[in-house]
């Protein structure tokens, strides 16, 4: 019987775990195609000619700024992503290994289960 519960534990655990890994990988995904879609937008910005005006839009409206106002934002905002985006791999790296601890310990403590039943 402490055995069903301890398994259910796991299993919940285990289920926990998975959740909040699928979670992050997809924020660590959604972050690299905002820097992916920054990094595209510098790209656009780089082949305007010189002195032709840049828009940003705020809310509902756009506004004329400074070229190089707008790429040191988008530059800071990219850096800022690419942080966040290596903790998010850290946080995915440190929940596989919890993931497969866990799963090891699973299968040992049934293992040990079966041999002790069975004798």
């Amino acid at each position: 019987m402490a055995e069903e519960s301890g398994s259910a534990d796991y299993a919940e655990r285990l289920e926990s775990l998975t959740e909040q890994l699928r979670a992050t990988t997809q924020e660590r995904q959604n972050i690299e195609l905002e820097v992916k879609d920054i990094e595209r937008v510098l790209g656009e910005i780089e082949a305007l000619p010189d002195g032709e005006a840049v828009y940003q839009l705020v809310g509902n409206v756009m506004i004329k700024k400074d070229r190089e106002t707008i790429k040191k934002e988008l530059e800071e905002k990219k850096e800022s992503d690419n942080l966040y985006v290596q903790t998010l791999k850290q946080r995915e790296e440190a929940l596989t290994a919890e993931i497969n601890k866990l799963r090891r310990d699973m299968i040992l403590k049934s293992q040990a289960f079966r041999a002790t039943g069975s004798s």
